[in-house]
């Protein structure tokens, strides 16, 4: 059988009820394009939009298939990821990376935004407004913006109540125009209740940021995926991921080669555009252990020598994050500059690969390929390096599980009568006596999950 389909067919949870299904029942996938450019006439050929060709044989046809191809080059084994490696189970959500990430804040309602003049005729009308007006920075400020600043406030009563929040009437006043009456619409009860907060104000993201100087954040929807510090005292929309990291090592980590393959091939989408999901790729992301993220390590120093070059560079030349990334990409962009800042991410990847112990492989260059060898290249790169995260994070979740065992208080010993007399125990009393349970044990709620396979090992009662 074969499917044209959309990319997504290789992705999240299309690819689990598809391919890995068919997979798992005894398909074999034996001839792959993962990714062709959709182009229509409709839009004279300007499409984002991508799909792939799979070929699957199941049955005693799979006798007589030859080697595998994957995107017309001959591949030894290829899993339902359309990936040249080994099935593996799906990756979970790890406890190292908990509290971690958030979504900012969901204001809803634009009339809390202000304008750079509207924000300056209200201060200077009144100085006290002041205290509650807040810079606010979303995913399209921080990609197309030379510094990644922010161009408008927000109005941000926090969790006041209305008596308290009216020691601002002008401020009160233009959110009771702008905001309330699209508020009284609304289904959700909360929102129409306190129509002078956010919709969703994020309370935990804050706290986490409260203790720091500087996190990083990235968009959630992004052309190439770029990771950027911003100062903590600020509004941060939905649009945006934030970290709680002020270190230039967990940057380095999170903008190399290493994390992008992993982001992109979990973050599904039917458009090339990336589409962050930090539960999905990043909470599941197998992080270096922590010496190689320590302060003065060779990840901290990578890292820094890569971002203050390109924040120089983009101020220089007045352009934001996804036209600098455009030209690293472009292989025909000579620049100077340019080519600095991809010998410079060459070294932070070949730093980060350093930091897991990955010494056998090749950095490819940073650059789009031009020809077909240089990307059959960095693809081998790239199924080399989701193979091995897929492995890290199942080993660090059975690491994990162990750990939560290990603390967790013993439980009594359960002996009913039968096993007393095979044993030749006394038998408890029968005033109190101890039942074992005849339903499945349930596991404890932060156990994380472990694949299939080994749960039917490590879970399995062997007969006394």
């Amino acid at each position: 059988m074969g499917f044209v389909a959309s990319n997504t067919i290789a992705q999240g949870d299309t690819r689990s009820t598809g391919l890995a299904r068919l997979v798992h029942e005894g398909g074999v996938i034996y001839d792959a394009t993962r990714s062709i450019a959709w182009s229509s006439m409709a839009d004279g050929g300007r499409s984002n939009i991508s799909f792939s060709v799979v070929l699957i044989a199941k049955g005693s046809t799979t006798s007589r298939l030859g080697s595998l191809c994957l995107d017309g080059v001959r591949a030894m084994v290829m899993n339902s990821r359309l990936g040249a490696g080994v099935e593996r189970h799906e990756a979970v959500r790890l406890a190292a990376n908990a509290g971690a990430s958030f979504r900012g804040s969901v204001i809803y309602g634009q009339g809390l935004t202000l304008t750079f003049e509207e924000r300056g005729a209200l201060v200077r009308a009144n100085k006290k407004d002041a205290e509650v007006i807040f810079p606010y920075i979303g995913g399209e400020e921080v990609n197309t913006s030379p510094t990644q600043d922010f161009d408008r406030y927000v109005i941000n009563f926090g969790t006041m109540e209305l008596e308290e929040a009216e020691r601002w009437p002008d401020l009160l006043a233009i959110v009771r125009e702008k905001v309330k009456p699209e508020r009284d619409k609304n289904n959700r009860e909360i929102r129409k209740r306190y129509w002078w907060r956010f919709g969703e104000r994020a309370p935990a993201l804050y706290d986490a940021i409260g203790s720091v100087n500087q996190c990083l954040v990235n968009s959630q929807v992004s052309k190439h995926l770029v990771f950027a510090f911003q100062p903590t005292g600020r509004v941060f929309s939905h649009t945006l991921y934030v970290y709680p990291f002020e270190d230039y090592a967990h940057f380095a980590v999170l903008q190399s080669r290493v994390h992008e393959p992993w982001a992109r091939l979990l973050s599904s989408t039917m458009r090339n555009d990336l589409r962050y999901a930090a539960s999905d790729c990043f909470e599941t992301f197998p992080f270096p252990r922590n010496a190689a993220l320590a302060a003065r390590s060779n990840l901290e120093s990578a890292g820094k020598a890569l971002y203050e070059p390109r924040a120089k560079y983009m101020v220089e030349t007045q352009q934001g994050l996804t036209q600098t990334y455009n030209k690293l990409k472009d292989p025909h962009c000579a620049d100077a500059r340019i080519v600095e800042l991809r010998r410079l991410h060459e070294a932070m990847d070949g730093a980060v690969l350093d930091a897991y112990g990955w010494m056998d492989l090749v950095v490819p260059p940073y650059e789009t390929p031009a020809i077909d060898e240089e990307q059959r290249a960095l693809e081998r790169f790239r199924d080399k390096v989701i193979d091995r995260l897929f492995a890290l994070n199942a080993e660090r979740a059975d690491d994990e599980r162990k750990a939560l065992l290990a603390k967790a208080p013993p439980q009594p010993a359960v002996v009913d009568y039968e096993d007393a007399a095979i044993l030749r125990l006394p038998a408890p009393a029968k005033s109190q006596p101890r039942i074992k349970p005849t339903g499945p044990k349930r596991a404890h709620p932060s156990v994380p999950p472990v694949a299939p396979a080994r749960r039917r090992v490590a879970g399995g009662r062997g007969k006394r």
